[in-house]
């Protein structure tokens, strides 16, 4: 999901650094035995964590053909080679083309990473777990060190529980979203979601020779990672080829991102094909894809390219397909964290003339993100009259409207409440409701533990959250025993639900210190409050009349 981060920086360096130094760590206990793996490509020789770890690494496989020259734009192809000789997976892959100054980046990408417990065979069928990182789709890489799965193989181990983990890298921005009539017509809109799918695929037809389960598989995603498992769970009008069983979503639902029709792109790919040099050939689309992806990139203008309604991957808006039943029926958790909406409100909201006129031109959106919702005025008025500027319509934020920052505006909490609600919020609770309506089972939570250092105005906003559920507890979640705690909890939780599709442990499974969490049920819409001092369930329904509104205009949200 794409983020203002209002006042995030500080929160999100202290993260990126201390993830860093832990990671470094980690890979100082590189040592043999050199684990190998045979899959259909041939054999794979990854490295061997030591010690307190005790894991085997495969990093950087090929899982697709090169996305580059005729392929570039174009839907993933299965890898077509075979390894002559074993393939040295011990160190990761190019990240995928992105504006980064932390990443080896190239569009040779398409690459997945599998970690688990030493000594694991064939024969054990083990839980696959598979992480889709975020980033708005525009950025994100497996090989973040935010993003080390060891933590995770790690706790399942003590646990007695033990999962292979997966990661993937799939194309983003422009290389993964590029939308022209070329490129629907060839079925290639969706790019970076297929990237993902085909992943998906590899691991059905290999993950058994790393001791892995094709039949347990539990996809888990963060903000725009979450966000394409939702639209996975869409996808081909709801056709369920049992690529996964269950799904975690972090911050992240199909309510959030708008899915802009063919014609909103026209005008950025013709300043693209004219500013490279392409907009005066007879096929335009063969010119772009032997154009260097430097010159792509920079041209690639100020909007961002997300997913279409291709008629094929999304035959419709999922909130269409959520109403005829058109989805992929799999047991979920999912939640959102305390203050969403600090990570998505401009700032400068002063009063609610201020706020009507930024939800109608969406400033949040349009500047940073290209996301002109088409919120009607009478949609903007009642959305104001849902969120009153009261202390006692307060949401249930580390960082009440009773704490007013005035660089930020008077009322920027009442729109934090909106705009957090608008990309995250009302989109979880509508899933919730859609899959328990179904029959199967979900666990919702509210994440509610501010990091350590914090600004007391960052609150506990988007993403910040990933660190607990990564297990990255040296440095990143500071010297608090309670929120290691808390994180080894959440780890535990997970894991029941990756085994049992239910994240208690009642009759077996690993206890937690957390109260027993719920089924989220029409009649008893419940959430698990993830608090580092004391965990509680709650009744999900706060300031439930505008979350409901947000959810009755999903097509103006383009969801």
């Amino acid at each position: 999901m794409r983020s203002h981060a209002v006042s995030a920086q500080h929160v999100f360096c202290t993260i990126l650094l201390a993830a860093f130094s832990w990671t470094s760590a980690v890979l100082a206990d590189y040592e043999a035995p050199v684990p190998k793996a045979t899959v259909k490509n041939g054999t794979i020789i990854g490295r061997h964590l030591v010690g307190i770890w005790d894991q085997d690494l495969f990093l950087g496989i090929p899982y697709a053909q090169p996305p580059t020259g005729p392929l570039r734009f174009k839907s993933p192809q299965p890898p077509n080679d075979t390894y002559e000789t074993p393939l040295d997976a011990s160190s990761y892959g190019y990240s995928c083309y992105q504006e980064s100054a932390t990443f080896n980046i190239s569009e040779d990408c398409l690459t997945l990473n599998v970690v688990r417990p030493h000594n694991v065979t064939e024969t054990d069928r083990l839980p696959v777990l598979v992480w889709i990182y975020g980033g708005g789709l525009f950025s994100g890489s497996s090989a973040d060190p935010q993003y080390n799965l060891s933590g995770v193989v790690r706790v399942s181990q003590e646990s007695q529980q033990p999962v292979i983990a997966v990661s993937i890298n799939y194309r983003v921005g422009i290389f993964g979203f590029f939308q022209t009539p070329q490129v629907l017509a060839e079925g290639s809109s969706n790019a970076g979601l297929l990237d993902q799918r085909l992943a998906l695929t590899w691991i059905q037809e290999n993950i058994a020779t790393f001791g892995g389960d094709p039949d347990r598989v539990t996809v888990w995603g963060e903000s725009a990672g979450a966000q394409s498992i939702a639209l996975h769970l869409h996808s081909f009008g709801g056709r369920d080829d049992k690529l996964f069983q269950a799904a975690i979503l972090e911050s992240g639902s199909s309510i959030g991102v708008a899915l802009q029709p063919l014609a909103y792109y026209a005008s950025p790919v013709d300043n693209l094909a004219q500013t490279v040099g392409c907009n005066d050939t007879l096929d335009q689309l063969a010119c772009l894809r032997g154009v260097s992806p430097e010159k792509i990139f920079s041209a690639r203008g100020s909007i961002y390219w997300d997913p279409l309604v291709d008629g094929d991957f999304l035959t419709d808006y999922p909130s269409v397909l959520a109403e005829a039943g058109s989805f992929i029926k799999v047991p979920l958790l999912i939640g959102n964290n305390n203050d969403e909406g600090i990570s998505f409100s401009p700032t400068g909201f002063n009063d609610s003339t201020s706020i009507y006129y930024g939800l109608l031109s969406n400033p949040g959106f349009s500047g940073l993100a290209g996301l002109p919702y088409q919120i009607s005025p009478a949609s903007a008025r009642r959305l104001l009259e849902l969120y009153p500027n009261e202390p006692s319509q307060e949401p249930p934020y580390d960082v009440t409207n009773d704490t007013i920052f005035p660089e930020y505006g008077l009322q920027w909490r009442r729109a934090c409440a909106i705009y957090g609600d608008i990309v995250m919020i009302a989109g979880r609770r509508k899933l919730c409701a859609q899959y328990a309506e179904a029959g199967q089972p979900v666990y919702s939570y509210r994440f509610a533990t501010r990091p350590w250092g914090a600004a007391e105005a960052a609150g506990v906003q988007h993403f910040v959250n990933v660190a607990f559920s990564f297990q990255n507890i040296t440095g990143t979640l500071g010297p608090l025993s309670s929120h290691k705690d808390i994180s080894t909890d959440i780890g535990r939780s997970y894991l029941n639900f990756v085994y049992r599709h239910d994240p208690n442990a009642d009759k077996e499974g690993a206890r937690t210190a957390l109260p027993h969490w719920p089924r989220w049920t029409a009649t008893r819409p419940s959430n698990m409050v993830l608090n580092a001092t004391q965990p509680v369930v709650e009744r999900d329904n706060f300031r439930e009349g505008g979350i409901a509104f947000i959810q009755s205009i999903s097509r103006e949200l383009l969801a």
